[in-house]
């Protein structure tokens, strides 16, 4: 099994690298602490190279981080993602949003700060989820590499 996995990532590394232009343009999402090859591959692919994008409202409404709120007439009920998105997006930016908050203060300072407020974590990993994927598409958009801000 994990031979078959490296074989895949060796695969798409390959691929990557026949594509110089698509080659230069994630080395900007690498850039970014904690988002690996296959993470930004998979962004990149699902997105189709950010091409019908036209901002991160849309982006992340793609991707079904957009939050949408049930409610009927007085009552009013939790807001939550509307994960009516794609979900492979949703899914391998998981383990990279926990890997940025470890790796960047500010982000670390802002998840904890919603964390407290909201009282559940995986609320605050969400927005960071929405924070890592708006990132990546700037970066994508105006080709230009993580600098991390003071």
């Amino acid at each position: 099994m994990k031979q078959q996995v490296s074989e895949i990532e060796k695969e798409i590394e390959t691929v990557v690298e026949s594509d110089k232009p698509l080659a230069e343009r994630l080395e900007y999402v690498l850039s970014i602490p904690g988002v690996g090859m296959i993470t930004a591959v998979t962004v990149v692919a699902e997105t189709n190279g950010f091409a019908t994008i036209n901002g991160i409202k849309q982006l992340t409404g793609f991707a079904g981080l957009d939050v949408k709120i049930a409610e009927s007439g007085k009552w009013k009920g939790k807001s939550k993602i509307s994960k009516k998105g794609n979900r492979y997006i949703r899914k391998v930016l998981m383990f990279p949003a926990f890997s940025f908050i470890k790796c960047n203060d500010k982000t670390k300072k802002h998840y904890e700060r919603l964390a407290e407020k909201k009282g559940v974590k995986m609320v605050a990993a969400v927005a960071i989820h929405r924070k890592l994927l708006g990132l990546m598409y700037t970066l994508w958009k105006k080709q230009e590499m993580f600098a991390e801000q003071p």
